[in-house]
C-alpha cells in the first residue's frame, strides 16, 4: 500500500514506537492522533474469504464498490481502481491471501500476499 511504513525485521525492539504518528501499520494505527489532533479510527483486520465487484453501481449515482467478506461480514471499498479488482480476483484464483484492514464496513487498507 502506498504510504504504509513498516519496521524491518532487523529493527531493534521498540523501534516501531519511535515512528510515532506517521506510522500507518495496522498494529500501530489505533491509539495515535493524527497531526491535526484528530483520533485515528479503530481499525480491525482479517483475511477475506470471498469477493464481489460491482461492475455498474446500483442504484444509479451510488459509488461502484469492491466488496470483501472478512470475519463473516461484508466490507467495502468505494470507487476502487479497476486494477485492484483484477489483483483481488487473481489472488483468489491463485489461492493467495487477501488481507483487509477496515473501520466498520469500510476498507481502509488492502494487501494481496502469496
Amino acid at each position: 500500500m502506498a504510504g504504509m511504513t513498516t519496521p524491518t525485521a532487523a529493527a531493534p525492539r521498540g523501534a516501531a514506537q519511535a515512528l510515532g504518528p506517521t506510522a500507518t501499520t495496522p498494529m500501530m494505527a489505533a491509539g495515535y492522533a493524527m497531526p491535526g489532533g484528530e483520533a485515528l479510527p479503530a481499525v480491525a483486520s482479517g483475511v477475506a474469504t470471498q469477493f464481489w465487484t460491482e461492475l455498474v453501481a446500483y442504484p444509479g449515482g451510488s459509488a461502484r464498490s469492491l466488496w470483501l467478506l472478512v470475519s463473516g461480514t461484508w466490507k467495502r471499498y468505494d470507487n476502487s481502481p479497476g486494477h485492484w479488482e483484477d489483483m483481488v480476483q487473481r489472488a483468489f484464483t491463485a489461492g493467495q491471501a487477501v488481507r483487509v484492514w477496515y473501520d466498520g464496513e469500510v476498507i481502509v487498507g488492502l494487501v494481496v500476499s502469496g
